[in-house]
């Protein structure tokens, strides 16, 4: 079911959502309970695209700071007349994702149908309707304030480092507005800490090259 960030509000229920009957025919809760996190600051942002756009790079304007979703000057639509929209997300690391967060429009211009794809090199509108979806939600109507989380079923979420998005129906409008899209989860950093380190080493070798280049310079004396 999709969750209100506040413990105190009962989770309002949805299709398509946790808990899942694994293979052995047992029903498992298969959600992230620990501590997460914004996963913004992981998304490679200039290369968010999306297909079906009205605006070439609208896409990129919808994610944005959680403090800020509320903000409605960017906003991303459907073509006239076809509410479908895949989002491709790269991230500049893998990530675990927990949950999503959409704002859509009003008057039924609102993402209904929400399909996740997972590490797809590419995926085109044929791709998302014949492949198998890693997760799939049904989304409400009228969160406008995005207090809604949707989670996934977090061991299928790891080591993400490509997110694909289809939205096949909105709420009956002609074309679907977005006006935010926000991930949670855990980021590995490990392209960063592998920048760090480069950077650490460096100054090393730089001293280690003095001290021989002293040393030689006495050996002459």
């Amino acid at each position: 079911p999709a969750v209100l960030p506040d413990s105190n509000h009962p989770p309002v229920p949805m299709s398509h959502s946790g808990p899942f009957r694994c293979q052995c025919g047992q029903i498992h809760a298969d959600r992230y309970d620990g501590p997460s996190n914004d996963l913004l600051p992981f998304i490679d942002s200039p290369g968010i695209s999306a297909l079906n756009e009205s605006e070439a790079g609208a896409c990129r304007r919808i994610f944005k700071p959680y403090d800020k979703r509320l903000e409605r000057d960017t906003w991303l639509d459907s073509d006239d007349e076809d509410p479908q929209l895949i989002i491709h997300i790269p991230f500049t690391s893998p990530v675990k994702i927990q949950s999503i967060t959409v704002i859509g429009g009003p008057d039924g211009t609102a993402p209904r149908d929400l399909r996740a794809f997972i590490n797809y090199e590419a995926l085109d509108f044929a791709d998302a309707e014949d492949a198998v979806p890693v997760q799939a939600w049904e989304l409400a109507d009228g969160d406008a304030a995005g207090l809604l989380e949707y989670p996934t079923q977090f061991s299928k979420f790891q080591n993400v480092s490509k997110l694909s998005l289809f939205i096949p129906s909105n709420h009956g409008a002609a074309a679907t507005r977005i006006y935010y899209l926000g991930l949670k989860g855990v980021g590995t950093e490990h392209q960063r800490r592998a920048v760090e380190a480069v950077y650490e080493v460096r100054p090393v070798k730089q001293d280690t090259d003095i001290k021989d280049t002293l040393q030689a310079g006495q050996s002459f004396m």
